[in-house]
């Protein structure tokens, strides 16, 4: 009974204390990321300018294609500048819906087929 005595009651007092503090600091920091979020998606939606697509061609360099009003544009990005590199027809963009979503299960099983298809069937 000795090793319960009033200071080590205090010292677990004082660690429930500071981990209900770094819970409650987790929790508002997570709403506050949420809540910016949805901020910025609420800005950026409606405008007459949308990122269709970007693609990674090196470290720190990227080529978009950016709907401006009706027409696509496709652009260069790098750490230090922006290019423009030209147009795009409407016809040549295969534009996929992004509200289309699938299921972890469906990506898996698909995987899965493909490898089996590039393997030549069942592996043993």
């Amino acid at each position: 009974m000795i090793l319960l005595s009033s200071h080590s009651l205090s010292d677990i007092a004082q660690l429930f204390t500071v981990l209900i503090i770094f819970i409650f600091v987790l929790a508002l920091s997570m709403f506050c990321a949420k809540w910016m979020g949805n901020y910025q998606k609420a800005q950026s939606a409606g405008g007459s300018a949308e990122v269709i697509e970007t693609i990674r061609i090196a470290q720190g360099k990227w080529v978009q294609i950016i709907r401006v009003g009706s027409k696509y544009k496709v652009i260069a990005i790098s750490r230090d500048s922006v290019t423009y590199l030209g147009d795009v027809d409407e016809s040549d963009i295969k534009i996929t819906d992004p509200g289309e979503k699938k299921s972890f299960s469906e990506i898996l099983s698909k995987a899965f087929s493909d490898k089996d298809d590039l393997s030549g069937g069942k592996q043993e």
